[in-house]
């Protein structure tokens, strides 16, 4: 299966055929996984203009059960993800409240993208999309249609102004962010590239650039600032954190 330019869609595939109302009857309903909370509340203030056609019904990590079920989407944003498992998309497949899955990437690889699609995603998303062909997105998912970004788009370094994310308040970039936190979760250099389809040197110049801008020295003195700080809280804390000098 070759990846669609954006917006366009796979009329061979429909998704998983579950027992949800015609999503044209009604708004689609979302529910946002992730681990952070900031990731989570972002993304649903940057989709919140357009609460007359989509509504955010909740927001989980995965295997945590969807409290204000079914919706007809989730969209699993990879902050914070060494990269998208195939088995936490399946995982969230199997989920009976759950209709569709959209991973949501700031950038990914090709591979990435068709191991997703292969392990049941209904989507393949840029955070570099605006927030209104987001929404454009995200109905044509709810309403059975294959919908992935164009590669350009994914590889794309851009950042919405109008979404949050864990470190923004101090000053540091998205991807400067998400390097930090997977620095900080025991990550090695050489795995944060490959997991962000970076090298090793943009590795070292994100996570150099991080250090500064919150005031370390070193990845012990970040694993104990991320933790504490409140901008990087977690619904859930991933078991057994190596942290890496």
């Amino acid at each position: 299966m070759s990846a669609h330019p954006t917006g366009a869609s796979d009329g061979s595939n429909s998704g998983p055929s579950k027992p949800f109302p015609p999503s044209d009857l009604r708004r689609p309903r979302v529910a946002v996984v992730n681990d952070y909370e900031l990731v989570v509340r972002g993304v649903a203030g940057m989709l919140a203009p357009f609460e007359h056609r989509i509504e955010v019904a909740d927001a989980i990590v995965i295997d945590a059960p969807v409290r204000n079920g079914p919706v007809d989407v989730a969209l699993y944003d990879t902050f914070g993800r060494p990269n998208v498992e195939r088995d936490s998309v399946e995982r969230l497949m199997r989920a009976p409240e759950i209709g569709r899955v959209a991973i949501y990437s700031f950038d990914q690889s090709e591979d990435e993208l068709q191991a997703a699609l292969a392990a049941g995603a209904s989507a393949y998303l840029s955070k570099a999309t605006p927030a209104e062909r987001l929404v454009d997105q995200l109905e044509r998912v709810a309403a059975g249609e294959l919908v992935t970004s164009a590669p350009g788009q994914l590889a794309s370094a851009t950042t919405r102004s109008d979404r949050e994310w864990p470190g923004q308040e101090l000053g540091l970039s998205e991807r400067e962010a998400e390097v930090a936190v997977l620095a900080a979760l025991g990550q090695r250099n050489v795995d944060i590239g490959q997991s962000l389809c970076i090298g090793v040197d943009t590795v070292k110049t994100h996570l150099g650039r991080a250090f500064r801008k919150v005031g370390v020295r070193n990845r012990t003195e970040l694993s104990v600032l991320l933790r504490d700080h409140p901008t990087f809280r977690r619904l859930a804390m991933p078991p057994d954190i190596q942290v890496v000098d």
